[in-house]
């Protein structure tokens, strides 16, 4: 009878000690702040609990993928994140039951299904017992807490319910921390939005107010100059600043002016109504006043373009277009005078010889002196950015410009037609990024000069068109009256095919020369010998070939009708071919 009290009261004083040491790690846990660090004190308080040689605290994922998160005890090196199999081991048991399960001997018990990473943690630790405790969340197992031991031990109900018990603190513990930690991440989160947008909005609101003071700057009497330098002060950059016809009326810093993709952006950001960068550091910024283009602002910064730098800039380009309002006078309106002017010009008719004096006087030109007219036509129709690229070629080169039918009409001084002509197809073709044909005339030296030259520009054009010939540039006197008989964009091509094709077919697979023998035939009147001393060959040659051309071309092929077809036809095929032999091949640029 008093061994027996003896051993209840020694089975009273370890469940009062073990009480005692739950509570005090209940203590310990809720003290921890962080969630790795629970994760460690979960580990450490349950081996000291059970006085177990190793303990494992595993935690799921949201895919249920079960990973060692924590260990004490242990003198193998467990690897951080270890994969523990889910549906093996006495953890899957604890897991599917809700409830604690254990094991004697771990490797003769045959009740849990074998997977390597856990057999090769416990041989590696030497373990024998094994306790899974799982770690009962408000949604479900959160995890389980392995205890194990080196020798063979059967875990009483006590150390079961007191594991049990820990399990399910350590689980609300876990809940809580990493609810927590959710909680000031979102916070820390918050708050790092808050500083970006307080900062940005300070930052836009002193942008905002630079730009004002720029206006301000303008209103107050600055010239462009004072305004270009009060701009790169405050952006730390340099800029430029170009007028309507693209010219540099101000500049700070050093900005190239000879860059061919600097000339493309400008012309861009005009014709499109949108900023545009070159490179890393150049920025084109269009300058506008509601619908009317007044230039562009240009600015060249090496250092990193914030969005407030944006905004001033912005607010930079509305300065500037102020200040272009601001200075307008005679000078900066002349462009859009003289673009009316030859208008005018180009309906006049001989007989309007003192209205056409007038617009002559008013255009500000001596057609007296040389003048030519170039007609351009670019395919796609581009007519904002064609527009803005003359606006500059005509600045530069005096003159003046106009749309008509969605051709580019430019009046410039000169006395080479083929040369301009030339010069705008190369310039625009490459600004443009695709072919450009144009038709060059003279259009000075009598009153209706322009508007003769116009026609004649116009009907060249058409007669390359015609030819086939775009991307190239020709005169009406190159042309002659194939430029007079083309104009109105016939099908030459078809025309030739269907006249000549037979024998330019044979020609060209057999390097035969059928086609210069009937131009030799023709010019001398029909008379073979007469051709075959023009050709350099022997008579029976050309009685030869002539045969030749008959079966190709029918017997028919000499009768009038007929020949004077043929005729046109080899004098159309000759013209097309010196056209693409001797104008200057155009390069393009990309657009």
């Amino acid at each position: 009878m008093a061994l027996h009290i003896d051993e209840r009261l020694r089975q009273l004083d370890s469940r009062k000690n073990a009480s005692a040491a739950l509570m005090d790690t209940v203590r310990d846990l809720g003290e921890q702040r962080s969630f790795d660090a629970l994760l460690t004190t979960i580990a450490r308080r349950a081996r000291l609990l059970l006085h177990a040689d190793v303990t494992l605290v595993s935690l799921c994922d949201d895919q249920g993928v079960a990973a060692v998160r924590a260990s004490d005890g242990a003198i193998s090196a467990v690897p951080a994140d270890l994969l523990l199999p889910g549906g093996a081991g006495p953890g899957a048991e604890a897991t599917r039951s809700r409830a604690a399960v254990w094991t004697s001997d771990y490797f003769a018990d045959e009740r849990f299904p074998r997977a390597a990473p856990l057999d090769d943690l416990v041989r590696a630790e030497g373990l024998s017992s094994l306790l899974a405790v799982p770690l009962r969340g408000m949604d479900g197992i959160v995890g389980v807490l392995y205890a194990g031991q080196r020798d063979v031990r059967s875990y009483t109900a006590d150390e079961v319910a007191m594991m049990t018990a820990l399990a399910d603190y350590a689980s609300s513990s876990l809940e809580q921390s990493r609810a927590l930690e959710e909680a000031r991440a979102r916070v820390a989160y918050t708050t790092v939005a808050y500083d970006r947008l307080r900062a940005q909005m300070q930052a836009e609101q002193q942008a905002t107010n630079a730009g004002h003071r720029m206006v301000d700057f303008v209103l107050g009497g600055a010239d462009a100059q004072a305004l270009a330098a009060e701009t790169a002060g405050v952006l730390g950059g340099a800029v430029a600043i170009r007028d309507e016809n693209d010219l540099t009326i101000a500049q700070c810093g050093e900005i190239p002016d000879d860059c061919n993709e600097l000339d493309k952006a400008i012309l861009e950001a005009r014709a499109e109504r949108a900023v545009v960068t070159v490179g890393e550091d150049i920025t084109v910024v269009p300058v506008r006043a509601g619908s009317e283009d007044l230039g562009a602002l240009i600015l060249r910064c090496r250092q990193s373009f914030a969005e407030a730098d944006r905004t001033v800039l912005h607010h930079v380009a509305r300065a500037t277009a102020v200040l272009a309002l601001l200075s307008r006078n005679s000078v900066s309106t002349d462009a859009q005078v003289r673009d009316e002017t030859l208008e005018e010009l180009l309906n006049a008719s001989p007989r309007e010889r003192y209205r056409t004096a007038q617009w002559t006087q008013r255009l500000g030109l001596d057609l007296g002196q040389p003048h030519v007219i170039v007609v351009a036509q670019a395919d796609g129709g581009q007519r904002a950015r064609t527009l803005a690229w003359a606006a500059r070629y005509v600045s530069r080169c005096g003159g003046a410009k106009t749309m008509r039918e969605g051709a580019l009409v430019l009046l410039l001084p000169g006395a080479d037609p083929k040369a301009a002509a030339t010069e705008v197809t190369r310039q625009l073709g490459q600004m443009l990024g695709r072919p450009v044909t144009s038709g060059g005339a003279s259009a000075w030296g009598e009153q209706h000069a322009v508007s003769r030259g116009y026609q004649q520009a116009l009907r060249c054009l058409e007669a390359l068109t015609s030819l086939g010939q775009h991307g190239t540039a020709a005169t009406v006197d190159e042309l002659g009256f194939v430029g007079m008989l083309l104009g109105g964009n016939r099908n030459v091509g078809g025309f030739i095919e269907a006249t000549l094709g037979p024998v330019i077919l044979y020609d060209a697979e057999r390097s035969t020369d059928l086609g210069n023998t009937l131009e030799a035939y023709f010019a001398a009147g029909g008379s073979p010998t007469h051709a075959a001393e023009a050709l350099q060959v022997h008579p029976n040659t050309v009685a030869r070939r002539l045969e030749r051309i008959s079966q190709l071309l029918g017997p028919d092929w000499q009768e009038a009708g007929r020949a004077l077809e043929i005729q046109l036809a080899l004098r159309l095929q000759r013209i097309r071919s010196s056209l693409h032999d001797s104008l200057p091949p155009v390069r393009h640029g990309k657009g």
